[in-house]
């Protein structure tokens, strides 16, 4: 824990700049997401499925640091290899700070990440166990490669990484939908409370990368195509899984 706050005193230290310009930028991607779920405290096998997905997100990008943000959802019909179903529901905002410290290369910058997820799953054939849920708040390193190249520079390349290292989850109980605190007499907050496990490393894993190639317009907008991977695996009352790619076509709004 000293050496995660101390991590994060150095990050915001090197992000002190006072006076810098920025660049805001409004985005908009869909595109085809295959996934890929499994949840112990239902059943070992391997549900997988395909559909649409959607994201909305917002950056600002200065001289000397990055912020961005992405809301993610998808809502995806999910098989397992004997033709049961299930519908698999994911939210998640994504969030990254990425500082550019003169001692790197122009290309590369490293800072933070902060990923909030929610995976809601309705198995068809089941009554007790639905819905199954879990939810994770996390918090760890992330690093950024971008280039520009082309006869005017209107080609933009980056790529982008994060794995999740310390934070906070909330699932179902092994047995039931609610987890096992809301099943007893008590306050709501109280069974919250008694409810969350900590994210920690080499137990729990979330990590993840985004690839995206632009194409600047002449009015400064950008159209682009990407992919988006992620793997999840969550240890609590249960193990759940879960992994994804989302091939998307993009629009950047300058603002």
């Amino acid at each position: 824990m000293k050496n995660f706050l101390f991590s994060i005193c150095l990050f915001l230290s090197l992000g002190t700049v006072f006076g810098q310009e920025k660049q805001y930028t409004l985005l908009l991607n869909t595109g085809t997401q295959n996934t890929w779920e499994r949840d112990f405290g239902y059943s070992p096998l391997v549900y997988k499925g395909s559909n649409a997905g959607f994201t909305l997100g917002f950056s600002s990008e200065g001289e000397k640091k990055a912020d961005e943000v992405y809301i993610h959802y998808s809502s995806l019909p999910l098989q397992n290899k004997f033709g049961a179903e299930m519908r698999a529901t994911q939210a998640s905002i994504m969030t990254y700070t990425f500082y550019k410290p003169d001692w790197l290369p122009e290309q590369l910058n490293l800072g933070w990440s902060n990923n909030n997820a929610l995976s809601l799953r309705n198995y068809q054939e089941s009554q007790n166990f639905n819905p199954r849920f879990d939810f994770h708040t996390s918090f760890g390193p992330a690093a950024r490669y971008q280039t520009f190249f082309g006869k005017n520079q209107q080609w933009r390349f980056a790529s982008q990484a994060h794995i999740q290292v310390i934070g906070f989850l909330f699932s179902a109980s092994y047995l039931t939908s609610p987890p096992d605190a809301f099943l007893h007499e008590q306050s709501t907050f109280n069974a919250f409370m008694q409810s969350i496990r900590l994210f920690q490393p080499f137990q729990q894993h979330d990590l993840g990368m985004l690839n995206q190639l632009f194409y600047q317009l002449s009015n400064g907008n950008e159209v682009g195509l990407g992919y988006r991977w992620h793997y999840t695996s969550l240890e609590n009352a249960q193990r759940s899984q879960r992994s994804g790619g989302h091939y998307f076509f993009q629009l950047n709004f300058r603002l």
